[in-house]
């Protein structure tokens, strides 16, 4: 899941009341009348609620070390948060609708993966930090899983995960509630178990560098599908550098760019586990870019 970056502030418009006319005794005269004060008009009070959006475009869409694109990827969404540390939010990305080549039948047809996440966050001063979670992977096509042995299930995921922060250092735990991937009963090592419980461990890194303004992330991970025949347990990591800019106009420069690179590998892979489309391994070691905007 993504971090929110909240950078748009919104206010809500308060009324603003009339001054009453004040006026002076008849005898008075104008010179001799003090002047009213003047009465300030009342602060407006800052929104609880803020909204932000993001888009960007990938070489391609990394997801815990397997290209899921195995190409370009147009990515964006939008967050809406409370200062309370609720939010919630959607992310949408295209994806390879064959995500194992044309020639296989675990999926086809599913050009669109759409997240729908709730979660609550907060943060302290003492640097630690904790979100809670939970993400419905959603794929508006429906598509099936092991589509050609009509025995899987529509690959909607719902997942919950928990992280805890302290500084620069993150470990998030996620767990699917459902099918993963909708790899059904059918699908697993007895025929009569399922692929719910399916879970990831994830510690990263996202430190600033005191040096050009970049940023420095790394993260380690562990992927674990209880069930499957195939076996799809396996580890990752990846490290890069990205840095945040303003685009130069004519006038005032345009805040909420960011860019990077990152390269990402696998590792304790079982052979079965490889993803491949059209000859390809699409979780072997590869650099991926980016650029995107948050506003």
């Amino acid at each position: 899941m993504k971090a929110l970056n909240w950078i748009t502030n919104r206010h809500v418009v308060s009324a603003l009341c009339a001054v009453p006319l004040l006026f002076t005794c008849a005898y008075a005269s104008a010179e001799d009348a003090a002047p009213a004060a003047a009465t300030a008009a009342p602060a407006e009070p800052e929104s609880p609620f803020t909204l932000s959006f993001n888009l960007g475009l990938y070489s391609e869409y990394m997801f815990r070390g397997v290209s899921l694109s195995d190409g370009p990827a147009l990515q964006g969404g939008i967050d809406l948060g409370h200062s309370s540390g609720l939010y919630a939010g959607t992310w949408w990305s295209n994806t390879d609708p064959y995500f194992l080549g044309k020639g296989d039948g675990f999926s086809k047809g599913n050009h669109l993966e759409t997240d729908w996440y709730v979660g609550y966050a907060r943060s302290f001063e003492n640097g630690f930090g904790f979100n809670v979670m939970g993400n419905y992977y959603f794929y508006p096509e429906g598509e099936r899983s092991y589509s050609a042995a009509n025995v899987g299930k529509k690959q909607n995921t719902f997942e919950a995960s928990i992280a805890l922060t302290y500084k620069y250092l993150t470990y998030t735990y996620y767990r699917a509630l459902t099918d993963y991937y909708g790899a059904a009963s059918d699908n697993t090592i007895d025929g009569t178990g399922d692929t719910k419980g399916a879970d990831y461990h994830e510690l990263k890194a996202n430190y600033k560098l005191p040096v050009g303004g970049l940023n420095l992330l790394a993260k380690v991970g562990y992927q674990r599908v209880p069930n499957l025949l195939v076996n799809a347990n396996e580890g990752d990591w990846a490290i890069g550098l990205n840095r945040d800019f303003a685009m130069p106009t004519g006038g005032k420069p345009i805040e909420g760019f960011n860019a990077g690179a990152t390269y990402t590998s696998t590792f304790n892979v079982k052979d079965q586990s490889y993803y491949v489309a059209n000859g390809r391994d699409l979780n072997s070691n590869r650099i991926w870019f980016f650029v995107k905007r948050t506003w």
